[in-house]
């Protein structure tokens, strides 16, 4: 009787297991045809409805972050970012999702502790020296700013925005010449880039 009982009850455990799962699942197939759609306000939704019983799920937390940041609600964003990067401190992904909506919120030096420890868990991680670059050029530390650059671009030569943003740095410095190359770059990588256009536009005046 008592392995009867047992087996009774890890059958329903699994059965219940399941059933969250394909709700969960719903859920998230649901908030990517909504993203698609830039229904950012609906896939929110789909996952409040159901967020009381998957708060402690990183996925869930990680994608509402995301849609947050999306729709424009920074502060929400920031939020659910936090959660996600307190339930598993050491990931990365989380802990960039966070970035997003503290850069646009101007919170620069919450910006700096969080690219340090990406830094502490993925030495040499480039896109850790990407924002920490990012935050310096506007903090006008230009010195540190091509510093964490340079350390970016070795490793992504090519990547747009690592040659924007040190470009925009070399100007600040009054290295034109080294800007206007990098940003003859980044026009090679995205020839019908607005922030490319306007980047060359200020350094042929």
């Amino acid at each position: 009787m008592k392995k009867l009982l047992i087996s009774f009850l890890i059958i329903a455990g699994i059965n219940d297991l399941n059933a969250q799962n394909g709700e969960l699942l719903s859920v998230f197939e649901k908030s990517y045809t909504l993203e698609y759609n830039l229904e950012y306000g609906k896939a929110i939704a789909s996952f409040e409805s159901v967020y009381s019983k998957y708060q402690s799920n990183f996925e869930t937390n990680l994608r509402l972050g995301w849609l947050h940041y999306l729709a424009g609600n920074f502060k929400d964003a920031d939020k659910y970012y936090s959660k996600a990067v307190e339930l598993k401190p050491l990931a990365l992904e989380a802990i960039y999702g966070n970035i997003l909506p503290l850069l646009a919120q101007g919170k620069y030096n919450e910006v700096l502790i969080l690219s340090n420890k990406a830094l502490s868990i993925a030495p040499n991680d480039s896109r850790a020296e990407y924002y920490i670059g990012v935050v310096s050029y506007y903090q006008k530390d230009y010195t540190k700013s091509e510093r964490f650059l340079e350390k970016a671009i070795n490793k992504y030569p090519f990547d747009v925005d690592i040659n924007l943003m040190l470009g925009w740095t070399k100007f600040a410095l009054g290295k034109k010449n080294e800007a206007k190359v990098l940003f003859q770059v980044a026009q090679r990588h995205s020839p019908n880039s607005v922030a490319v256009k306007t980047a060359l536009d200020a350094i042929n005046k």
